[in-house]
């Protein structure tokens, strides 16, 4: 996934369980029993504060303006303006936005596996393994997370979100739990109250994990036609996006790379070859792992696919993806 972890304190702002991740940096450890732990190895144990805001005059330096309806979001260690935002914003302090995980983890529901730090602290993120394990199949085996994640950039709420990830080719996918369910804090609402309703549903997005088995194995028992797999195929490639024959060329390119996945042997495995669940692993893997992203450096790039892969473009992709190919079990 990114490599644009934060460093602005001179160390990787990320932990890990078990081995080196994401691109060797950071501490790893064996488990972190508290968020509090866990902030502290990830390098997120700092506070945010609202500063004024003025504005300046660059001909004129004296001449200074307020903006008395915004403040800056300022991270006090490195003294980073990580947002402007208005007034009524409210600030959720790293150890705010996770704490209310502790209740899952000391109840041993859960396991802290990773946290840290992207953009400057802009983006913050913990993620929680359930567990379980489900399992296509001998050599498929899926893992269980819940994500939380929050911002500091006055973009970006506290939501949690049921995610998987295929070990086998490290694809992920964040289940939809439906509206009203899955978690999403405004920084304009009172959060306290808030986190006690995210207690209560994270025992419902357990529950969606054992939908999700179920769901899984109906993809397992639908074998597709040619027919209906090229017509899946091009369902997750609307043609009105092609406007030009550079297009057109493209959209067929990601055809064959779809078609060219399905046919890959982490798609082929005992019991999945030719079924929905391979179909849907094949645009899965290209949304990860095979687009184009966009950044003028690495790590620019790197940045913008895991953004994509957990709330972006991928992310969508994914989910008209594993939603077309539940469709299929039903015809």
């Amino acid at each position: 996934m990114a490599h644009e972890i934060d460093q602005t304190t001179g160390k990787a702002a990320v932990f890990v369980t078990g081995e080196p991740a994401w691109h060797k940096l950071g501490t790893v450890i064996q488990k972190a029993a508290t968020s509090a732990a866990a902030i502290k190895l990830a390098g997120l144990d700092w506070t945010v504060e609202q500063w004024p805001v003025r504005a300046f005059n660059p001909d004129k330096p004296k001449q200074e303006a307020g903006c008395p309806d915004r403040v800056a979001n300022v991270r006090t260690d490195t003294k980073r303006v990580l947002g402007v935002v208005s007034r009524g914003y409210k600030v959720f302090q790293n150890r705010d936005a996770f704490d209310f995980m502790d209740a899952l983890v000391g109840d041993k529901l859960a396991m802290y596996e990773t946290a840290g730090a992207l953009k400057e602290g802009r983006r913050i993120w913990m993620l929680a393994r359930i567990p379980k394990e489900y399992r296509a199949g001998k050599g498929d085996v899926i893992k269980p997370y819940v994500l939380l994640t929050t911002g500091h950039d006055g973009k970006s709420p506290v939501q949690m979100l049921a995610t998987t990830v295929r070990v086998v080719c490290q694809n992920t996918l964040n289940l939809a739990i439906g509206e009203g369910v899955a978690l999403s804090v405004s920084h304009f609402t009172n959060l306290e109250t808030r986190i006690g309703e995210a207690r209560k549903k994270l025992g419902i997005i357990a529950a969606r994990f054992d939908q999700f088995d179920d769901e899984l194995h109906a993809m397992l028992g639908r074998q597709l036609k040619d027919n209906q797999l090229a017509a899946y195929f091009k369902a997750q490639l609307p043609e009105t996006d092609c406007t030009s024959e550079l297009s057109k060329k493209l959209r067929a390119n990601v055809l064959d790379q779809l078609h060219e996945n399905f046919s890959h042997s982490t798609n082929t495995l005992p019991g999945m070859k030719g079924t929905a669940w391979a179909a849907y692993n094949a645009v899965s893997q290209y949304a990860d792992h095979q687009k184009h992203w966009i950044g003028k450096t690495a790590k620019d790039k790197a940045d913008t696919q895991l953004n994509s892969i957990w709330f972006g473009g991928s992310h969508q992709m994914k989910a008209k993806a594993y939603s077309d190919a539940l469709a299929l079990c039903k015809r």
